[in-house]
């Protein structure tokens, strides 16, 4: 079943937002196709999409760290109602995909650039053959804002544009040096202690506060954390020394002349005003270093722009939106 559009667009406000989501999440269960497809190596990875009547594309949605699908089903049902197929999958070790350690809750992946590799896979087994001749837009948060990077410099033709959402060219690292968190990092990996829970990093909590979230949307952090609670697989929280190695190392890659040269797709950038995750000073050095990456700042916003204030959320898919068109 594929879904109408209705060209039409609002955000949900506070006290009404539970009851859209409930008729919402009804009607993509109507229409949800998923399943399993084999990552890189094998291993399987969860997906699902959503299609509607002559689509005029189709977007492929990249979480952020401890994320998951679901959590972008807001968002999905905007995109659907201005005419796009929605594409979305668990990235390993995150929701419903394989774990590569014995801990459920531990993100640890062995290279970062296994993450591109998955969605390659993703591509040829499921959304080319869902989408079949219509153009290809890619959306990133945060962690899967550098998978997009890495994936769009080795496959510069696969989308015909790309929105880049807090991307994480570098995760800030406190007091720490990025250069000192690497290479101390990469000691402690080389002796084997990789998959290790790194100790920066906290255990789910269900009764993590809303103060303390980066979200600005209580009726969203709560729905989210409902939805988490609901099923073990989607409580990852800790990362492995290796993902944090791997992470910190990133910067001097994605920012690199080399790597930038490679980028020829049209990318904008949505930078959070007030963002205490990733580094502003990244994201800047990349938008000046690439011709084709346009910075943009959602005013008021913090790391978590969808689950932001109705204001930060309507300009962050209003920007997506003007993009993608």
């Amino acid at each position: 079943m594929k879904l109408t559009p209705s060209f039409a667009f609002s955000v949900f406000s506070e006290e009404t937002f539970q009851e859209k989501m409930v008729a919402v999440s009804q009607q993509l269960a109507q229409c949800r196709q998923e399943g399993h497809f084999n990552g890189f190596d094998g291993k399987p990875l969860w997906y699902e999409y959503f299609q509607v009547q002559d689509s005029r594309g189709a977007v492929v949605i990249l979480h952020g760290l401890s994320e998951f699908t679901g959590k972008y089903h807001e968002f999905a049902w905007c995109l659907l109602n201005q005419g796009y197929d929605v594409f979305l999958y668990d990235q390993r070790s995150h929701g419903k995909s394989c774990r590569l350690t014995d801990q459920i809750d531990l993100l640890h992946v062995d290279a970062f650039g296994d993450y591109q590799k998955d969605l390659d896979c993703f591509l040829d087994q499921v959304v080319r053959k869902a989408a079949g001749g219509s153009p290809l837009y890619l959306y990133g948060h945060s962690m899967g804002g550098a998978v997009a990077l890495q994936y769009l410099a080795k496959h510069p033709e696969a989308f015909r544009k790309a929105v880049l959402s807090a991307p994480m060219i570098e995760p800030l690292t406190g007091s720490v040096s990025p250069a000192v968190a690497r290479w101390g990092l990469l000691v402690y990996c080389l002796f084997g202690a990789g998959k290790r829970k790194f100790w920066g990093s906290e255990e789910f909590d269900p009764e993590y506060p809303f103060s303390r979230s980066q979200d600005r949307s209580l009726a969203r952090f709560q729905w989210n954390m409902k939805t988490r609670l609901a099923d073990k697989r989607l409580c990852t929280t800790p990362m492995t020394i290796r993902w944090v190695q791997q992470s910190v190392s990133l910067r001097s890659k994605l920012t690199g002349k080399r790597f930038l040269k490679k980028l020829q797709t049209p990318i904008r950038m949505l930078c959070a005003e007030q963002d205490r995750v990733v580094s502003e000073k990244a994201q800047v050095e990349l938008a000046e270093k690439c011709p084709l990456c346009q910075k943009v700042v959602v005013p008021g916003s913090t790391h978590s722009m969808l689950w932001g204030t109705a204001e930060t959320i309507e300009a962050h898919v209003k920007q997506v939106l003007d993009h993608f068109s």
